[in-house]
């Protein structure tokens, strides 16, 4: 009879940790081609095809991957269900990487049928993430605003995918010449970049920092009126690009007011993070500090005060890229997936139970460097693009790759031998095998 349980001797991998492990050991990759994009930004060469494949790299291979993951085990907890991934999310991994890397090689190579066919199965991914979303929030429990925020969110992504996929058809068809136009891209850059990663984070962020500080309810912040400047902001945006730029440029500006009273309650969540050492609040206060910025962006871009707006669009998402959503990924990486925990057990080989007893287990001094490198890289890209410098903005894709690696080797690649030296072998001693 066994004495009690013991500790695995490899990690437990789970359907939607294929997303978020996938992730992170492509990492590297993506961030190599953020890389040998930054340049050309500063050139304003934003519709080149080195940056269009590294912008959906960046959005489809590493924000989005993490979300679904994050998606499939976050949202029936918030939703009060109990319900574990279903089979077909690893079929969905597969089909949704399958898509992305071959949405990234037509950018690179500029095949339309290779977009059309890269879209499309990026599409179906979605559509199960959707359908999945849908089955868990019609038997939900309980409802809270984050639930609101993850629902638009994922609209949004389904709307932005489909969106993208008709880009790319029309591209190769040009069976409708608005779509060849400005404006369409506009509706494409808001359907993904606001609707869904603003909307999702900021959502997602309710729902967290108060299992990590000692607010522990919503009670007080200004969770109502964000959405409703992020939704009425995104909304008048799309119907600004085809109406009166007026109309676009209102919807800036309540996107910038509606990221302003973000910061104020990231900066009460903040406060009440305790004393202890954490990397993932040190990424929530650059998180606001970027915020800060890119709303005052926004405000002044609704404005008109901005001297060259289209060098500044694209400092803004670069930032917002490189920067706000990639520190969001990486800030929480520490908290709410288990590859912290791996990286003890497996990689450095400490005792599950010594784990908690460390002084500070939620600030390895191995994540500084990558805390450093990705923190800067977001800044450099875009204060290189602003001041037309390509020296600056390649310096910052370089501390984007430099800590895109150190990161994915931290929270990824250091426990792997493990994994490997282990695979195909039992855990359990001879004595208690059958």
């Amino acid at each position: 009879m066994a004495q009690g349980w013991i500790q695995p001797d490899r990690p437990r991998l789970t359907r939607p940790g294929l997303f978020l492990i996938g992730a992170i050991l492509l990492f590297p990759a993506v961030a190599a081609f953020v890389a040998v994009a930054a340049p050309k930004l500063a050139a304003l060469q934003h519709r080149s095809l080195p940056v269009l494949t590294a912008n959906h790299l960046v959005t489809l291979g590493w924000g989005t991957v993490v979300a679904m993951g994050a998606l499939h085990v976050l949202l029936p907890a918030a939703a009060g269900v109990r319900q574990d991934a279903p089979r077909v999310v690893s079929w969905q991994f597969g089909l949704h990487l399958s898509g992305v890397l071959l949405l990234g090689a037509s950018f690179w190579t500029r095949h339309t049928g290779g977009l059309i066919a890269g879209g499309s199965a990026v599409v179906t991914s979605v559509l199960v993430s959707a359908g999945t979303a849908w089955w868990i929030l019609a038997r939900r429990t309980r409802w809270s605003w984050p639930l609101t925020y993850v629902t638009v969110a994922i609209a949004g992504l389904v709307a932005a995918t489909g969106w993208g996929t008709l880009l790319a058809v029309n591209w190769r068809f040009a069976f409708w010449q608005t779509l060849l136009r400005p404006p369409a891209l506009t509706v494409h850059l808001t359907l993904g970049l606001l609707l869904w990663f603003a909307v999702l984070i900021i959502g997602v962020s309710y729902y967290l920092l108060i299992r990590f500080t000692t607010e522990r309810t919503l009670d007080g912040t200004r969770v109502r009126p964000v959405f409703a400047a992020l939704l009425a902001g995104s909304l008048a945006l799309l119907a600004g690009a085809f109406t009166h730029p007026l109309v676009a440029r209102a919807g800036l500006a309540l996107l910038g007011g509606g990221g302003l009273l973000y910061v104020t309650d990231l900066r009460r969540f903040v406060r009440a993070w305790g004393r202890a050492l954490d990397v993932t609040r040190v990424h929530w206060q650059i998180i606001a500090a970027e915020t800060t910025v890119l709303s005052v962006g926004l405000i002044a871009y609704a404005s008109g005060v901005l001297p060259d707006p289209v060098r500044w669009v694209v400092a803004g998402v670069s930032l917002f890229l490189t920067g706000w959503v990639t520190l969001a990924i990486a800030g929480q990486a520490y908290k709410i997936t288990p590859f912290l925990m791996w990286y003890y057990r497996f990689a450095l080989g400490m005792p599950a139970y010594d784990v908690p007893r460390l002084e500070a287990p939620y600030w390895p001094r191995t994540a500084v460097p990558p805390l450093l490198l990705l923190g800067a890289a977001g800044p450099l890209i875009s204060l290189g693009v602003l001041l037309g410098l390509a020296w600056l903005s390649a310096a910052g894709g370089a501390a984007y790759f430099l800590g895109a690696c150190l990161f994915s080797w931290l929270l990824g690649y250091s426990w792997l031998p493990r994994l490997w030296t282990v695979r195909g072998r039992s855990v359990l001693p001879p004595q208690w095998r059958g």
